[in-house]
């Protein structure tokens, strides 16, 4: 029978040297890949951490422990020159002299090396253990009273075999430094990005009122939306606009962004509101080159004027949030006051019942089809998606549904209005879900949607028998709540910029206004651009005159000829970008705003609700701190 091989008992043209090195229990072998293994570093859980090194050489994977777990390794180094020292102390050496053979003193030096090398063990041990229980804490949120609970530490100490479990003043220093290193990290990050949106939220939880915030921006190369948690502070006291605004400011100028804020997105709550009513830095209303741009930054570092104790940037309010009150508060006011209220609420208090039952244990249990519908963030999303799967279920399987949950069945009439309530929103829907992302949640989509939503409905109208004054309704609700954004300058930019709308959403007189205005910002990024001085005047001369080959006509070159080249194109993927530095430039600083707050959201339930009675014990700093780790990850993470 052959012997059953280990994961690191491999075949001789396998062997590595990685089997034998003295620092291998603080990695897990993962597999080998070619001439290379591939380990997985437990000290940097819980983020998997997956190292590649030769086979014939640890040195990859001792940088590793140097550069990220520098301490810890300079200790398990220190304990070995220990074990080496005492050898050396120990060991007569070659000598020309007979010496007697001791036996007490060897017996001593035995003794003693397996002591220290049990030491070193202990130690490697000690800090995996500490790693571990770290990572739990973290993970879950946990009090750190739990350190301090007898039956846990017995657990601890029981499990590791002996290894005394660390202590709460210890986690509470390193939660300091991870935290300390982390927001370090955040900032040269930072500080290479030219234009940055924060998302802020405000939470009240037992009794608790929580200001959350985090950071956007688009990476420049790839053109991708990245993320950080900056905030989950607590407010104290009464909840006003003015310590909302200081809240605000003060994350801003922690962090160094106070200048390259593009815009501050929030929901339509009053307090957020009236903060940036009253305390916004600069005149936020669109004038085209009546525009005064000011150093925001000089100005903070100025002594401020009277009364004034701190600036915010430009304001944007959650477009997907307006639209869900669109979809929720207009759309039920409208049907209110129609004649099919009474046969919508009645529907709908069937499914919302259906819902309910359906989803207890005890009613979903043995159910032929578990109805399953995954909660968007908007609540009118969620009872949406509810209908739309409720009416597309088979009348069968929807009468057994309401059969085995005690359910009264719909009526004839009230399946034709949830039918045509699914039919006629699902432009609404689709709207929604497409403004609450955040990867590709640019503030060019704000426009081209709203627009083109107010085109399907219209379409709808024509075709529906409920909800006709519904959809007159919306579309009111729609032009009202989205009169400034409909003419914001920046919005408008946002969506020329963008390969998949350029200008086609636009016609007649619109669109060389929108033409006009995206030349002027591209040669406003570079004055001198449009002028090439003496030579570029006799090359242009040279170029127009003479017509052998290729060539670009005079009104296609600078900035302004840019802009028209790229008007003209067809390709919609982001990439095409490149070929226009101008409009590259112009997308990056206004599609950096979000049109949702949703991420910041997120962060606050980042991994379970933070509000249970067990949590609530964290003190303030270790509940930000924790959150903010968790999400942007330890530092080695960054």
């Amino acid at each position: 029978m052959l012997e059953k091989r280990s994961e690191f008992e491999m075949e001789p043209s396998q062997r590595n040297v990685f089997n034998a090195w003295q620092y291998r229990h603080l990695f897990t072998y993962h597999d080998m890949r070619g001439k290379n293994v591939v380990v997985m570093c437990n000290l940097c859980l819980p983020k998997v951490n997956l190292l590649s090194s030769s086979r014939f050489s640890t040195s990859n994977l001792k940088k590793h422990l140097e550069r990220r777990h520098s301490g810890l390794f300079e200790e398990l180094k220190a304990k070995k020159i220990r074990v080496g020292q005492l050898k050396h102390q120990t060991d007569p050496g070659p000598s020309n002299h007979v010496i007697q053979w001791d036996p007490p003193l060897k017996q001593v030096k035995v003794e003693d090396d397996a002591s220290f090398q049990q030491e070193a063990m202990l130690d490697e041990s000690q800090a995996v253990v500490d790693s571990l229980v770290f990572n739990f804490i973290m993970e879950d949120l946990q009090p750190l009273s739990l350190l301090e609970q007898p039956a846990f530490r017995k657990l601890v100490e029981g499990l590791s075999g002996g290894v005394m479990l660390t202590t709460r003043e210890a986690v509470e220093d390193r939660l300091q430094e991870e935290q300390a290193h982390m927001v370090e990290e955040l900032k040269v990050k930072l500080n290479d990005v030219p234009s940055v949106c924060t998302t802020v939220d405000i939470w009240t939880a037992r009794g608790k009122s929580y200001l959350s915030m985090m950071c956007h921006w688009i990476d420049p190369n790839h053109l991708q939306r990245k993320s950080a948690a900056l905030a989950c502070t607590r407010i104290r006291g009464e909840l006003t606009y003015n310590t909302v605004a200081s809240k605000i400011h003060e994350v801003h100028v922690a962090y160094s962004i106070e200048s390259k804020v593009q815009a501050v997105v929030t929901d339509s709550g009053s307090k957020c509101v009236h903060a940036f009513h009253e305390f916004l830095c600069v005149d936020t209303e669109d004038e085209g080159d009546q525009w005064e741009f000011v150093d925001v930054s000089a100005l903070l570092s100025a002594q401020p004027l009277e009364g004034a104790v701190y600036f915010l940037p430009p304001h944007q309010q959650s477009v997907s949030h307006m639209l869900s009150l669109v979809a929720s508060e207009d759309l039920l006011k409208a049907l209110t006051q129609h004649v099919t209220w009474s046969l919508y609420s009645s529907a709908m208090a069937k499914c919302s019942t259906l819902w309910s039952r359906t989803h207890k244990p005890s009613g979903a249990a043995g159910h032929p089809k578990k109805v399953k519908v995954v909660p968007q963030v908007s609540r009118w999303s969620f009872e949406y998606g509810v209908v739309e799967h409720l009416m597309s279920l088979s009348d069968a399987v929807f009468a057994q549904l309401c059969d085995h949950n005690n359910v009264t069945k719909l009526l004839h009439d009230e399946i034709a209005l949830l039918k045509e309530y699914v039919g006629v929103l699902k432009p609404l829907a689709i709207s929604l879900s497409l403004l609450q992302g955040e990867e590709k949640g640019f503030f060019g989509l704000a426009i081209p949607t709203l627009m083109t939503l107010k085109q399907k409905l219209r379409e709808k109208k024509n075709e529906t028998q409920f909800f006709s004054a519904a959809i007159d309704a919306l579309l009111a609700g729609i032009d009202s709540r989205f009169a400034p954004v409909f003419s914001s300058h920046s919005a408008k930019m946002a969506a020329a910029t963008m390969p998949q709308f350029r200008l086609w959403w636009l016609s007649g007189a619109d669109r060389e206004e929108v033409q006009a205005a995206l030349m002027a910002e591209a040669a406003h990024l570079d004055p001198d651009a449009a002028d090439d001085g003496v030579d570029g005047a006799c090359n242009t001369l040279e170029d127009d005159f003479f017509n052998f080959g290729p060539g670009t006509p005079s009104n296609r070159r600078g900035p302004k000829g840019e802009v028209l080249r790229y008007l003209d194109g067809t390709a919609k993927m982001l990439h095409c970008l490149k070929d226009f530095p101008s409009i590259h430039q112009l997308f990056l600083r206004f599609n950096t705003v979000l049109t949702s707050c949703a991420p910041v959201d997120r962060l606050f339930n980042h991994g379970g609700d933070v509000c249970t009675p067990q949590q609530s014990r964290l003190s303030d700093e270790h509940l930000e701190q924790m959150l903010l780790l968790r999400y942007n990850g330890l530092p080695s993470c960054l």
